[in-house]
C-alpha cells in the first residue's frame, strides 16, 4: 500500500501511540487527536480532504465518534472511517455504519488485521472514478477538486454544483436542474440561493484563472472552454 495520510482520534494515550507508531512504520503520515474537537482542529487545519482515512474510537470524552463522523458527512467529507472500539455490540457496528462510517473494528485488535482492513477501506474509495473536464479535475471520491493543479477549497454545495456542470461537458444546465440536483426540491425562483452559490464558486474557479463558468440567458449555466482545452476569457 502506497504511503498514506492518516488521522488516529483515540483517547487512551498507549493505544493512540501504539497505532501511530504502527502506522508509522508502514511509512504513513500519522496525525493523532484525543477527542473530536481536537480531531475537528486538526482537520480544519488542513485542505478539505488532505486525510485518505481516519482511525476514530467510539467512546471519547466528551463528544463521541458518532459526531465527528455525522459532522463529516453533513458537510459532504467522505473520507473513509474506521471505527475502533471495545464495543462489540451489533446495534452499535450497525449505528456506526449507517452514519456513513466503512469499517468497524473491536478491540483488541491485531496490527496486521488493522492494517488490512485500511488497505481495504482506502482501495474501495479509490476507485471512485475522477472527473475531469479541460483543467478541471473531481476527485469524487475524496471530493477534492482543482483547476490546473489548484486545489479548490469547495463547500459541498459548489462541490455538487461544479460536478452537474462538470457531467454535462459544455452544455448548459437550467437553474431549475441545478437546483433539483443540488438541494433536492424543486425551484423557487422567489429565492437567490442558487445565485449566491453560483457566484461563490464562480468565485474560487476564477481565482488567479481565466472565467470558465458562464451564465447562459435565458438557459442556464455551463462551463466553456476553448478547444484546446483552455478556459475562455
Amino acid at each position: 500500500m502506497p504511503p498514506l495520510i492518516l488521522l488516529v482520534v483515540e483517547d487512551e494515550p498507549d493505544v493512540r501511540s501504539y497505532i501511530l507508531h504502527l502506522l508509522e512504520l508502514q511509512g504513513h503520515s500519522v496525525a493523532g487527536a484525543g477527542d473530536v474537537d481536537q480531531a475537528t482542529d486538526v482537520m480544519r487545519s488542513r485542505p478539505h480532504g488532505a486525510f485518505d482515512a481516519i482511525l476514530l474510537d467510539v467512546y471519547l470524552p466528551g463528544k463521541p465518534g458518532w459526531a465527528l463522523v455525522e459532522q463529516l458527512r453533513r458537510e459532504g467529507d467522505v473520507t473513509p472511517v474506521i471505527f475502533l472500539t471495545a464495543a462489540g455490540a451489533t446495534q452499535d457496528r450497525v449505528r456506526g455504519l449507517k452514519l456513513g462510517a466503512d469499517d468497524y473494528l473491536c478491540k483488541p485488535f491485531s496490527g496486521p488485521e488493522l492494517l488490512a482492513r485500511l488497505e481495504a477501506v482506502v482501495r474501495r474509495q479509490r476507485t471512485v472514478p475522477t472527473l475531469t473536464y479541460g483543467d478541471l479535475s473531481l476527485d469524487l471520491g475524496r471530493r477534492i477538486a482543482e483547476r490546473a493543479g489548484r486545489r479548490l477549497e469547495l463547500g459541498k454545495i459548489e462541490f455538487d454544483l461544479l460536478q452537474a456542470l462538470i457531467e454535462a461537458r459544455g452544455q448548459a444546465v437550467s437553474r431549475s436542474a441545478l437546483f433539483h440536483r443540488v438541494w433536492g426540491f424543486e425551484f423557487d425562483p422567489g429565492t437567490g440561493v442558487l445565485d449566491v452559490a453560483v457566484a461563490r464558486l464562480r468565485r474560487k474557479l476564477d481565482n488567479d484563472s481565466d472565467p470558465i463558468l458562464q451564465t447562459v440567458t435565458g438557459q442556464g449555466y455551463r462551463l466553456e472552454l476553448a478547444k484546446n482545452g483552455n478556459s475562455l476569457a
